[in-house]
């Protein structure tokens, strides 16, 4: 029987860092290996928690969304230089 292959981890440090270099570009953060892991990850991102994921505060700062993979999901987040009101998913 074979393993299955490591997946990256998603950097958010790195993808929050590039994505305030290009505001309003979507950036990949990273996969997940499920859709409803990516989407919490998404709604963390644009609750600006600093306890979860800390890269992107202040809340409202980041926009972020979910895309179906053949592995799982990736979670794309796009800094978007003022709060909006929770961004998509």
């Amino acid at each position: 029987m074979s393993r299955p292959k490591s997946r990256p981890k998603p950097d958010h440090q790195h993808a929050a860092e590039q994505a305030r270099q290009m505001p309003g570009t979507w950036v990949l953060a990273g996969p997940y290996a499920s859709t409803a892991n990516a989407k919490v990850a998404a709604l963390h991102v644009r609750q600006g928690e600093r306890g979860r994921l800390p890269a992107y505060t202040p809340a409202g700062a980041f926009k972020a969304r979910s895309e179906l993979t053949q592995e799982g999901a990736d979670l794309w987040v796009c800094f978007t230089e003022a709060p909006t009101d929770g961004g998509e998913q």
